[in-house]
């Protein structure tokens, strides 16, 4: 079930009763400003049990080609990889997509600076570096797109 649209003005108005229908009867409400989603209310059973889902098992998703897991710990979200073992981290989803991609930038730089030292496994993640911070990874004035 989504949940039912409901506007700002309304939900100000319909309070009592919104979280009495979310609380006791599991409805939930989707709360939109001029037609664009705002927040959700969800029942609070619900919300730790997808705050659990996303502190364990977390979301897979993909930065740049490269396949990232996305977990959020109630307070911050996190972002790792397991093909070159970096991390972010942010109060946002945002803040920890450009701390991620931030560790991926300043790992090129580290591994470009010895580039010519680097041991077979290193030089290999060099490559694949180079391949994935292309101009492709930028929206055309030189801004990094997060996430693709």
């Amino acid at each position: 079930m989504p949940g039912i649209t409901i506007g700002t003005s309304e939900v100000r108005e319909r309070l009592a009763h919104v979280l009495n229908e979310v609380a006791y009867g599991g409805q939930r409400y989707i709360v939109e400003r001029r037609g664009k989603p705002l927040a959700a209310i969800i029942p609070a059973g619900e919300y730790e049990a997808l705050l659990e889902m996303l502190a364990d098992a977390g979301v897979r998703g993909e930065i740049h080609g490269i396949a990232v897991r996305i977990r959020f710990d109630g307070d911050h979200y996190f972002i790792s990889d397991d093909q070159f073992d970096l991390y972010g981290k942010g109060l946002t989803l945002e803040a920890a997509r450009r701390d991620y991609w931030l560790a991926v930038q300043d790992y090129r730089a580290d591994l470009e600076a010895d580039a010519d030292r680097l041991a077979p496994y290193l030089a290999d993640r060099l490559t694949r570096l180079r391949t994935l911070l292309t101009a492709e990874a930028t929206d055309g004035e030189g801004n990094p797109t997060w996430a693709r």
